[in-house]
């Protein structure tokens, strides 16, 4: 995810965001209120439709009213945006099933960051050493390696509890799930030794 977002509101003119999609080479950009709450996004395919209507009611208006101005006039609204705590498989598949290349990340409705499918990829493309390594790393503040046995495979973390305690395992899954290339978590008590 990227938390560094870009955004632009409302009353920005039509031309201008347009500019700043071409420039930056987005597909989208978020269009937030005052407060920064989301309230809509704008993408390449609002723009060029804003321009070029292709059905007979968009085109009859576009010509009885010209094309839209500003942001607010050819944004998508209401926007789908996805928590921050969203498991990546439920967000790759939001992107899929809505053929989105982008969603914004909120917190209530607070835009907090962006994921594009280039982030999921990225995150997929990671070796299971690498991920095994982030995840011990993330498991070193409840304790480590001498709690914790990691095995990953493609994206499948199993953790094993060697202390036989459920009490962090719901932290240890959160954290867990919080590495980048985590597709699923497992978390297991270790057997009991006779």
């Amino acid at each position: 995810m990227t938390r560094s977002v870009l955004s632009v509101q409302p009353s920005v003119p039509v031309a201008k965001a347009a500019a700043i999609l071409a420039k930056r080479g987005f597909t989208a950009l978020p269009v937030t209120d005052e407060a920064g709450d989301l309230v809509g996004i704008v993408t390449e395919a609002d723009l060029i439709g804003n321009r070029f209507p292709v059905s007979e009611q968009a085109a009859e208006a576009a010509a009885a009213n010209g094309p839209g101005a500003t942001v607010g006039e050819v944004m998508t609204a209401p926007v789908v945006g996805v928590s921050h705590d969203t498991d990546v498989s439920v967000v790759a598949r939001e992107m899929l099933t809505g053929r989105r290349r982008s969603l914004p990340i909120v917190d209530g409705n607070r835009l907090v960051g962006v994921v594009t499918r280039r982030d999921i990829v990225r995150a997929l493309a990671r070796t299971d050493e690498e991920v095994a390594a982030d995840v011990r790393a993330k498991l070193g503040v409840i304790g480590g390696l001498s709690r914790w046995s990691v095995q990953v495979g493609n994206g499948e973390v199993v953790l094993v509890d060697r202390y036989r305690e459920a009490s962090d395992r719901a932290v240890a899954q959160a954290l867990v799930e919080s590495v980048p290339g985590v597709i699923t978590v497992s978390v297991l008590a270790a057997p009991a030794t006779v």
